[in-house]
């Protein structure tokens, strides 16, 4: 798109602009909200999560100390039972290769400055260490607590830190060489390990890095045993010296005794340099918390973290808006050329219609005219042919009468057919006359019902006893059926299985004669359709939840022809070839006038049909 092209657009229709204007500062304006509300949820979400994970991160390190403590002390143990051991052969090539195979055993697990066997006095009386470093072989380590605590516990012992000759900070682990025999148990020495603090926690996390995240320990006494700060280092944390460095922090003062009595404990507060995040687990050793592994974050990192996650999110959605917006306002002039087109079109076809929608007018009117003018003269002819018609009947079977009388006369057997068709024709133009009659009242509203109450099953009751009794006079029902010019006579043999479910009275309120002759209309129909040897089924169902009756009147005949079905009830459908198509029309709307509903359907295994209607039930 020019920019010519462009500018046309904007300056063509004022609402195309305000249209624009709005689709770019709504969503702009909707986004900055919407930012802004989510914005402190999603850094408050990445906020927990952070923590939840530092937490299981400071369980994690706190259980992996845990376990790598206790498999030294079962190495100590195992090396202190071993028969050499118990034997005091300090100086054999046996104890020497034993030491040193434990000793690689254990640092390739563990960090440890070096394994040492010492005797009853505390002296070292062997050690394995690496080359090019002291060797403290004779020397007495009697002044230390945890040799005299492992000679009189008998049990193994975890020293607390201390500074190491060297000047390193340590801890020993200590297994006690203990005889047995008839006087008892008596102490004999030691097996241990010194491990170096630093080199030890630093496998399970950054113990030098105060600006970021970093690991701290303290002892069961509350002594620090690993910080970043060195001069903390081994210096108990709640005396003077650390406190005042921590600002006499409660709140982390409270921290560090729950977790150092054995109670993990996650902590948000203010230090010295800023906001931190503390969570702390304890290391338990052999039933007792002998360890607090502290893993401790500045806040500002983990908001800095956060941040960047919500400017990339920020960025993403701002640039997703601002292709929605090119492409809708791309949308906007595309459409806007498109309706200019198709607004010429529509006017041009708008002038077309109107002309056409006067002439339909004009049609129309003449149409109404016509159609008013066919019903009137339908009315009229109805009315108009009732007396010719009755006179015809009657003078016709004057003649049948009196062609009775001289039946043996010539000229009476000479016009006894001629007679006969005219009292067919008759009738059947009689009943012609009388459903164009109907017709006309029901398409003019003039129908009037004689309402009263009846019982709908004894009605049906009495129509099938009359259709029972002819076939019992005849032996055969008879029907004509126009072919051409020849007339053909089919033979039926009814029989008519009548049932009513729930045996009760099915009392309506309605003209009983116009439902015989739906009901006469329904069981003819039926009739004139089935086959040789054919069956008609009455039903009478009585909706009890719907106060209403249902009459149901099923063939065996040819069914419904599947275009016919829907226009079954409309005027001239008709099914056959003879018959002008009325009869279901009429009896569709005597139904409807009686509030009731008709249908009909071909039934499911494919052989005849079934027509039904419905009757509201009178109400006590």
């Amino acid at each position: 798109m020019n920019k010519g092209s462009f500018l046309s657009f904007f300056t063509a229709n004022n609402s195309v602009i305000m249209a624009a204007i709005l689709i770019i500062i709504i969503p702009i304006s909707l986004y900055f909200y919407l930012q802004q509300e989510t914005e402190s949820s999603i850094r408050d979400s990445i906020f927990e999560q952070q923590k939840r994970n530092q937490i299981d991160a400071s369980k994690a390190i706190a259980t992996h100390v845990e376990s790598d403590i206790e498999l030294i002390a079962s190495r100590l143990q195992a090396l202190a039972s071993s028969p050499s051991i118990m034997d005091w052969d300090a100086t054999s090539n046996a104890t020497r290769t034993l030491l040193n195979d434990y000793y690689k055993i254990i640092n390739s697990s563990t960090p440890v400055d070096r394994l040492f066997l010492n005797d009853r006095s505390g002296v070292s009386v062997l050690e394995i260490a690496p080359l090019n470093t002291t060797n403290y072989t004779g020397v007495n380590f009697s002044f230390r607590d945890w040799i005299n605590q492992t000679k009189n516990t008998l049990s193994p012992v975890i020293s607390d830190i201390y500074l190491g000759l060297d000047g390193k900070n340590r801890i020993a682990m200590t297994y006690p060489i203990i005889i047995k025999n008839s006087s008892g148990l008596f102490y004999n020495g030691l097996v241990g390990v010194v491990i170096p603090v630093n080199e030890f926690f630093n496998f399970y996390g950054n113990i030098h890095d105060i600006q970021s995240q970093y690991l701290s320990v303290l002892d069961d006494k509350s002594t620090i045993v690993v910080h970043p700060i060195p001069s903390l280092v081994g210096k108990p944390f709640f005396e003077s010296f650390t406190q005042n460095l921590t600002g006499y922090n409660n709140d982390l003062n409270t921290l560090i005794r729950t977790v150092t009595s054995g109670q993990p404990q996650t902590l948000i507060y203010d230090f010295v340099n800023g906001e931190r995040l503390n969570t702390g687990y304890p290391v338990f050793i052999n039933g007792s918390p002998k360890y607090a592994v502290f893993i401790v974050t500045p806040t500002a990192s983990i908001y800095s973290t956060v941040d960047d996650i919500i400017e990339k999110e920020r960025l993403q959605m701002l640039a997703l808006i601002i292709g929605i917006i090119a492409a809708v306002l791309l949308l906007i002039w595309y459409l806007n050329k498109v309706n200019t087109t198709l607004d010429k079109a529509v006017r041009k076809r708008t002038i077309e219609l109107e002309d056409v929608n006067t002439k339909l007018e004009v049609a129309n009117k003449q149409i109404k005219i016509h159609d008013d003018m066919q019903k009137e003269f339908i009315n009229m002819a109805a009315h108009e042919l009732r007396n010719p018609v009755q006179s015809l009947l009657g003078f016709s079977d004057i003649l049948r009468k009196l062609n009775a009388r001289n039946k043996d006369n010539d000229i009476a057997h000479q016009y006894k057919d001629a007679i006969e068709a005219i009292s067919r024709s008759s009738k059947r133009l009689k009943r012609l006359v009388d459903i164009i009659f109907d017709v006309s009242q029901l398409d003019n509203n003039l129908l009037v019902l004689n309402e009263q109450s009846f019982d709908l099953k004894n009605t049906i009751q009495n129509l099938v006893n009359n259709y029972q009794a002819l076939n019992i006079l005849s032996l055969n029902y008879k029907r004509e059926i126009s072919n051409n010019d020849s007339s053909l006579t089919k033979k039926h043999i009814i029989d008519f299985d009548y049932s009513d479910y729930p045996p009760s009275s099915n009392y309506v309120r309605g003209d009983e004669s116009y439902l015989t002759q739906v009901l006469t209309n329904l069981i003819d129909n039926a009739i004139e359709f089935t086959q040789s040897e054919s069956k008609v089924k009455i039903k009478i169902i009585r909706n009890i939840h719907k106060d209403k009756v249902i009459v149901t009147i099923s063939d065996n005949g040819y069914g419904i022809h599947p275009d016919v079905l829907p226009l079954l009830f409309t005027k001239y459908v008709k099914k056959s070839k003879g018959g002008a198509g009325l009869s279901l029309y009429i009896s569709k709307k005597i139904i409807e006038a009686h509030g009731g509903e008709i249908w009909a359907k071909n039934n499911e295994d494919g052989i005849g049909a079934t027509f039904g209607f419905s009757l509201p039930l009178e109400k006590n």
